[in-house]
């Protein structure tokens, strides 16, 4: 009974273990890592303004009526 528990617990451990490994491997450098490294190399004010060519077009559409 006691074996197949801890099997178990071994195995969603294991996965969850691989799984914080692949996203730190395939997910790159995002969110609370990026913000830490740039606020510690960069001066206040020599900030870099934020690149927008993979932005699309914002398009405004109006309604209409049939």
């Amino acid at each position: 009974m006691f074996a197949g528990l801890f099997r178990t617990l071994l195995y969603i451990v294991a996965v969850w273990f691989i799984w914080r490994w692949l996203d730190r491997v395939f997910g790159g450098r995002r969110g609370r890592f990026t913000e830490a490294s740039s606020s510690r190399t960069s001066s206040p004010g020599a900030q870099r303004r934020a690149d927008d060519s993979r932005e699309g077009e914002y398009v405004d559409f109006e309604e209409v009526k049939d």
